[in-house]
């Protein structure tokens, strides 16, 4: 009873996100993206438990701002978020349609020259404007990434997830000690590796990010030091029309210990978030778990 009662809530907790995608993969591609930013601002700014938790991380790291910025910045938030989302579950789409421009900024010779001689390389992101932008300019242009990921919560919607991720490149592994041994070994090959580093990790030691210790895995950075890679800060920042993407390699972090190098890329995190934060997913729980809702 309980396994039915399981797969019951699995196909429940599926409804509203398969009707989403259902009515987004009906539109045409530039339309499905509008469409999913339209529905990300009515979810973040309507729903109080996404409300909350935006407005909850920004009086933490930011409380400078006032009422009026932060529900401005969590409607910026809804739109990214929603055409993100739209843009992942419809990746050979997005991929199609070449929406990024660049790359620019010095990591990218870093990056090419990595891949022609065959030695790995090492692209950090965090969950900023579009996060797998970089992946597929690497894939048309350069070489496949492989990535690692969190499996969603619903098994219905996790089969999908990652389908779609592994049409942005692969391999792809999952978190935890398996899926570490094989990206180990990928990056010991010579492959290029693209990790989102900015999740909460209880067992990750505490870096500074915006101003907040922050658990950070260092894990880019030791594989960086241990297979002489470059680390490269790489982010895909949308543009003001909501469908380009730009595609920016910054300069590689330079190899002194993982710790220093981890603070090195929060830190180049946080200068891109503070200049542009409606860009960022304050939905994460990033700082602490037990951060109490806006009022």
């Amino acid at each position: 009873m309980a396994r039915r009662r399981s797969a019951l809530g699995q196909a429940l907790g599926f409804a509203p996100s398969a009707l989403a995608l259902g009515v987004a993969w009906s539109l045409p591609y530039r339309t499905r993206v509008r469409f999913g930013g339209w529905l990300g601002r009515r979810l973040v700014l309507n729903l109080p438990r996404f409300r909350g938790r935006i407005e909850a991380n920004l009086r933490y790291v930011m409380p400078e701002l006032g009422p009026d910025e932060r529900r401005a910045i969590a409607a910026q938030v809804g739109d990214n978020f929603g055409r993100t989302f739209v843009e992942i579950f419809s990746m050979a789409d997005f991929h199609a349609a070449r929406v990024w421009t660049g790359p620019t900024g010095p990591g990218v010779a870093a990056a090419e020259a990595a891949a022609a001689e065959g030695r790995p390389a090492v692209l950090v992101t965090g969950h900023f404007g579009q996060w797998e932008a970089g992946r597929a300019w690497l894939k048309a242009c350069v070489a496949e990434a492989a990535g690692v990921y969190r499996p969603l919560n619903n098994r219905h919607l996790e089969r999908i997830y990652r389908r779609q991720l592994d049409v942005g490149g692969s391999p792809m592994f999952v978190k935890g000690g398996r899926g570490l041994r094989g990206l180990v070994a990928h990056v010991a090959r010579g492959g290029l590796a693209a990790l989102l580093t900015d999740q909460y990790d209880r067992r990750a030691p505490l870096i500074d990010f915006l101003g907040r210790p922050a658990p950070a895995v260092t894990i880019a950075a030791e594989l960086a030091l241990k297979f002489r890679a470059p680390l490269i800060p790489a982010y895909g920042t949308r543009a003001p029309d909501g469908l380009h993407v730009a595609v920016e390699l910054e300069a590689p972090i330079p190899h002194t210990t993982a710790a220093e190098m981890t603070q090195a890329l929060n830190d180049s995190l946080a200068a891109r978030v503070r200049a542009d934060p409606g860009q960022y997913l304050w939905l994460h729980r990033r700082w602490r778990k037990d951060l109490p809702a806006a009022d």
